[in-house]
Formats: C-alpha cells, sequence, structure tokens
C-alpha cells in the first residue's frame, strides 16, 4: 500500500518543484530585465548629456563663460568621474533627398566622447572642421553615407540662420530612438561661432593699411588699440580708435587691440589680438584668447559608478557663482526617469505573484504528502512522538522540495539571462520602448535578497499545512494501514 501511495505522490511533489522553479526564474528574469533598462536608458540619456549640469542661471542667455579655476574645483570632487564643456544649438539638416530638424552639438577635444565611442557603426569621431557624426537615422533619412556632402542650417545668433556644407564622417546608432532622431554631432567652434557668443577679430593686412575685422554682434564693436609701456602693461593709444589704419600711424613695434560689442541688450564675451613686428621686421599677429572660444553652453559633469547624484549636484551648487546653476539628468529628462521608476512596481507586482503562487503549490504538496503518510504519522504517534516532532519533519520536507526549486529555477534564469546579454535574440520595437534589444543586467545583492525573503516567506508558510498532521489519530491511521 505504501509502494502504490508513493507512485502518485511524486508527481505531485515534482509539478509541485516544477512550479517552484518556474517562479523563481521568472523572478530572475523580470529584475534582470527591469534592471538593464533602467541602467541602459539611464546610461544613455546621460550619455546624450551628463549627470549634472552647470549652466548660466539667466534662461535668455544660454551660454556660459568659462571659468577654469571652477572646473578644477568641481573636477576634484570624490564624485565626479569628468568635467566637459557642451555646446548645443537648434539645426536643420538638408540633402537631396530629405530634411531633418535635430539638435546640434559640438565635438572638440575637450568634449566627452564616451557615447559615440561605444555606439559608434562606422567612420570615425575624430572629425575635421567640415566633418559631422549623423544617426543612422539621420543619415537614411537623407539618403546619404559616409563621404557624402549635406547642408546644417545653424538656427540661432547674430545672423538668425548660417547655412554650413558639412561631410558625413561618422555614423553612430544607441538604439534609443528618441535621442537618435534628435542629436547630430559638428565641430564645437561652428556652434560657437554660429551663435554669437562672443566676438571674433581677424586681421586683415595689405601693402598700405592693417584692418581690423569683427564677428558675431549685431552692432559695430568698440575696438580699442594699446600700446606696452616701460613695465611691460598695457595703456590704451586714445588717438586709435578706426579699425582701419595706414603702417605709417604704428610708432611702435608691439600692439593688443581689443574689441566688446553687444546682441542686442546682451554684452557679448570680447576677443583680443596681438599684432607685433617679429624678429624678421615683418609684421605679425595672434589671437591672445577670448571671444567666442572661452564660451560654451555650460558644462558636463560625469560621475563616478555609484554616486548619488543628489547630493553630488548640492556640492556643486555650492561651488558655482552667483548667475549660474545647476540641473541633474533626472530633471532634464523627468518623464523618461518616471517611466522607469514605474517599472519597479511591475517587479514587485510579479514577485508577490510568484511568491504566492509558490507558496500555493507547496500547500497543495505538502497536504497530499501528509494524507500520504497518514499510516507512518499514526505509527510514530503511537511510538511516542509529539506532534510537534512530526510537524518538523513535514517542515523540512516542505524546504527541501523549495531548495530544489530555488536551485532549479536560479540556474534556468540565469542561463536565458546570459544567452541574452550575449546574444541579443529577444529584440523590442524601439519606437514603442526606447531600445531594439531586451537589456539585462543582474543585480546580485538585490536578487539574493528577494529570494532570501521569498524563501523565508514560502517557509515559514509551510507550517499552516504542517498543521494537519496534528489531526491524525493513531488509532485511525493504523487501522486504515491494515
Amino acid at each position: 500500500m505504501q509502494n502504490s501511495a508513493a507512485s502518485w505522490s511524486r508527481p505531485v511533489i515534482q509539478i509541485a518543484t516544477i512550479g517552484v522553479a518556474v517562479g523563481i526564474a521568472l523572478i530572475v528574469l523580470s529584475t534582470a530585465i527591469v534592471h538593464g533598462f533602467q541602467q541602459e536608458v539611464k546610461e544613455l540619456v546621460v550619455g546624450f548629456g551628463s549627470d549634472v549640469q552647470i549652466l548660466n542661471a539667466n534662461h535668455s542667455d544660454p551660454k556660459i563663460v568659462r571659468n577654469y579655476d571652477l572646473e578644477k574645483q568641481v573636477l576634484a570632487l570624490e564624485e565626479v568621474d569628468s568635467v566637459h564643456p557642451f555646446y548645443l544649438m537648434p539645426a536643420i539638416l538638408e540633402s537631396k533627398t530629405g530634411v531633418k530638424g535635430v539638435l546640434g552639438k559640438g565635438l572638440s577635444s575637450e568634449t566627452s566622447h564616451q557615447l559615440l565611442g561605444r555606439f559608434l557603426q562606422a567612420g570615425t569621431t575624430a572629425i575635421g572642421e567640415e566633418g559631422a557624426v549623423l544617426s543612422s537615422e539621420q543619415a537614411n533619412r537623407l539618403g546619404i553615407g559616409l563621404g557624402d556632402r549635406f547642408t546644417v542650417y545653424l538656427v540661432g545668433g547674430p545672423s538668425g540662420v548660417r547655412a554650413r556644407n558639412l561631410v558625413l564622417e561618422g555614423i553612430y546608432r544607441t538604439g534609443l530612438l528618441e535621442y537618435d532622431e534628435e542629436f547630430m554631432f559638428l565641430p564645437s567652434a561652428l556652434i560657437q561661432q554660429s551663435a554669437g557668443w562672443g566676438l571674433e577679430l581677424q586681421l586683415v593686412m595689405d601693402s598700405a593699411n592693417v584692418e581690423v575685422r569683427s564677428y558675431g554682434t549685431k552692432t559695430i564693436p568698440l575696438i580699442q588699440w594699446y600700446v606696452q609701456d616701460e613695465s611691460g602693461g598695457w595703456m590704451e593709444k586714445e588717438f586709435f580708435r578706426g579699425n582701419k589704419l595706414p603702417w605709417e600711424a604704428l610708432s611702435h613695434s608691439n600692439y593688443l587691440i581689443t574689441a566688446s560689442g553687444r546682441n542686442g541688450e546682451e554684452m557679448v564675451h570680447s576677443d583680443s589680438i596681438q599684432l607685433y613686428q617679429n624678429d624678421e621686421g615683418r609684421w605679425d599677429w595672434e589671437r591672445m584668447g577670448g571671444g567666442w572660444r572661452e564660451t560654451a553652453s555650460g558644462l558636463e559633469v560625469f560621475l563616478i559608478p555609484g554616486a548619488e547624484i543628489w547630493e553630488a549636484e548640492q556640492k556643486i551648487f555650492e561651488m558655482i557663482p552667483l548667475g549660474m546653476q545647476t540641473e541633474t539628468v533626472l530633471q532634464q529628462a523627468p518623464e523618461m526617469f518616471t517611466w522607469l521608476g514605474m517599472l519597479d512596481l511591475n517587479v514587485e507586482i510579479i514577485i508577490g505573484l510568484m511568491v504566492l503562487i509558490s507558496i500555493i503549490n507547496m500547500t497543495s504538496a505538502l497536504l497530499i504528502l501528509i494524507l500520504e503518510r497518514r499510516p507512518m504519522v499514526g505509527m510514530l504517534k503511537a511510538l511516542g512522538m509529539t506532534d510537534g516532532q512530526i510537524m518538523r519533519i513535514f517542515f523540512w520536507k516542505s524546504v527541501r522540495i523549495l531548495g530544489r526549486g530555488f536551485l532549479l529555477g536560479n540556474f534556468f534564469g540565469v542561463l536565458v539571462v546570459a544567452l541574452q546579454a550575449t546574444t541579443g535574440w529577444l529584440t523590442l520595437n524601439p519606437e514603442a520602448y526606447y531600445l531594439d534589444v531586451v537589456p539585462v543586467r543582474m543585480n546580485w545583492v538585490y536578487l539574493m535578497a528577494i529570494e532570501l525573503v521569498a524563501f523565508m516567506s514560502c517557509a515559514v508558510m509551510m507550517w499552516l499545512p504542517s498543521l494537519v498532521s496534528t489531526r491524525i489519530h493513531p488509532a485511525e491511521a493504523l487501522r486504515i494501514n491494515r
């Protein structure tokens, strides 16, 4: 009789084990996918911007004048990984077959190349003065490939719209379609020049005159000439006020020329040039810095992995001078991070349902096991074993079944995660989910904590069905066993 009972109880226990394993595998997959989504989307959004940005507090003035001492102080914070200037300007792309509105972002040796370095599909990020990097979606929209020319219209600045002919030197694709369609990359100098954030001085010299030409203001700038005094300092040459002078008027061998002006009510950053006679007695000139070269849309601050963004933002805010402000990536893309936060609720619901299903499966299996072992329970009670001791027998039996289910579930769950991480065989529609491949990322500490709580919850609940064994009377159980 015992053997025949065992023949039908074994499948029930196996089904319960499989049920627990499936539930745990789903918990592993759901946590890995959600954490993968959250981390991947966050890294992409941060890659197009940064964790924290330092901006001009005056929203009508979309630039800052760089402060190199401030950049060094921010970089010295323990939470900060790197600090870069960034340059943004609205633009329109045009080719023979298409037109696309985008946001142009500047590339230079000082800007961050992390995003493009990771997701560049073809070409290079080391673009020349007429080079550009487009996303694959933008290139397809324009119908162009590497080496093809197209026109970009930079919108803004004193000239309103400035057209540039560029060459496609790089193509990137992150899979975050919303951003891939928006951002294109071009030399930061083009943005600085077109935006009119600062003056640009140039000297034109012929056999009779030297002429100062300025760019970057809507009004005629004030041009001033300075000469060196005996101490090596600069003093203004009062009678030099124009922008064109004959060579005979230059009585010194070294001059400093400065220009300052406004775009409407806004004062633009000045520029300066040094005009001097070289060792051969010929006139030559060089830039002294300033002007548009010292301006940027703001500073990008990238934090080290695991750094608390709000604490870092507070420290940075305390450093910056009056007239500047900070913005975190959470403030700049709230809808994206709100959506990511809602995914945590989905995981909690899945975990709760899987734990509940595991408890129901194990309760059913344990009750069947107790009914099957009624004769054995009656015998043990007749020999003097207490109800508590018998309950512990069935409790530890259920714990062993749970343990096998948890081990199998973790094995198959981690196996599927590893396959997805290496092959990417599960794909998505990027228009609906922002990404084209299901991302996975294992957070082992979080997963172990969840499974520990789930295992203890299931184990504790097994005491309830174990109570059924206390209702078995030895006389009745032994009578059945005859």
